[in-house]
């Protein structure tokens, strides 16, 4: 049997996506012109519902240990490229950016960030802006010049916006 969910947001939509206790088998691909096709999730390489939600880098990012994900939450120069990242990441870890390491980049007003990897001998830079909310941060993670947070805790700091408050004039 099969049931559709509609959800009120994109967070509840997540919220609901992480919570679920229940084992999936498939994936089903529905295309505009009716089209569908039912894939199993372990020849995708899904092996949980969190698999799904992270397409950067044509899944780059899947929940792996072997991956590390660092933080710099004390605002960045944003008119740095590639080499001034990797410097950054050099200043602060002692080494280079190494293939299975992604680094998120936030600037002072936690509305912009730049996400570093690199991918065999290709380094990747990868940017995002938010118009009218920011990148939620934790208190203890505001404090630090750089921390090294797990799969989920990129996810989340991808997906929960804090939003603004407007001054009207």
């Amino acid at each position: 049997m099969c049931s559709v969910l509609v959800f009120s947001s994109e967070s509840e939509k997540l919220r609901s996506l992480l919570s679920e206790s229940n084992h999936f088998d498939s994936v089903l691909f529905i295309f505009d012109g009716g089209r569908r096709y039912k894939v199993s999730a372990s020849s995708l390489g899904i092996h949980s519902p969190q698999d799904l939600l992270l397409p950067l880098g044509l899944g780059l990012f899947r929940n792996s240990p072997f991956w590390s994900y660092y933080l710099y939450p004390n605002g960045c120069n944003f008119h740095k490229g590639i080499d001034g990242l990797c410097g950054e990441v050099i200043r602060h870890t002692g080494s280079c950016v190494s293939e299975q390491s992604c680094h998120i980049f936030l600037d002072r007003s936690r509305s912009r960030l730049h996400i570093l990897y690199r991918c065999e001998d290709e380094y990747r830079l990868e940017c995002r802006r938010l118009n009218h909310s920011s990148f939620f941060l934790k208190k203890d993670e505001r404090k630090r010049d750089f921390l090294q947070i797990s799969w989920n805790r990129l996810n989340e700091l991808l997906t929960v916006k804090k939003y603004r408050k407007t001054v009207e004039k």
